[in-house]
């Protein structure tokens, strides 16, 4: 029996490599969100360049610059930090790489708040948004009302995260 337990652990430590194959496609939809975000600049550069633009359609629009530009930091967090967590840290040890300093504090509880606070930051960004780009209609003091709640939950559940963490440690 013990050798099957050894057989089957062993197997399954092996199989950390092919969480690789999860952390490439984290790596191709960053590309694909670098690919989106130079043609909004485009289109933003030629709407400032060429022609009148509002203002508010211009904060809008660098907002979801801002909202695309931190999706890829998330992604690439988990990416980095999963690789170095759960799959192998040798690539860092190679002289011309350097490691990020965060890196060397990330555990699984430290890439839950940095994934809890990134996706707050994404969401308050989605809300100043949608504030901003709506009118005083009713329906969209709706739409402004379920995004704040949403948002708003995000941040309870952020902070659910650090006092049960906080619990655990006494």
């Amino acid at each position: 029996m013990e050798k099957l337990l050894s057989g089957v652990g062993s197997l399954l430590y092996s199989m950390r490599f092919t969480m690789l194959f999860f952390y490439v496609g984290l790596v191709a939809i960053i590309f694909g969100i670098l690919g989106k975000f130079l043609l909004e600049i485009y289109k933003l550069m030629s709407a400032l360049l060429l022609g009148e633009i509002e203002k508010v359609y211009l904060i809008i629009k660098v907002l979801e610059l801002v909202d695309m530009t931190m999706v890829a930091q998330l992604v690439w967090v988990v990416a980095l930090a999963g690789v170095s967590l759960f799959v192998t840290t040798l690539h860092f040890d190679k002289n011309d790489i350097k490691k990020p300093d965060w890196l060397d504090h990330v555990n699984t509880y430290n890439l839950k708040l940095k994934l809890a606070f990134a996706i707050i930051s994404i969401s308050g960004v989605h809300a100043l948004k949608s504030y901003l780009s709506g009118d005083l209609s009713l329906e969209n003091i709706q739409v402004v009302a379920i995004v704040a709640v949403i948002h708003f939950t995000f941040v309870l559940a952020a902070i659910g995260i650090s006092f049960a963490e906080r619990l655990t440690r006494e």
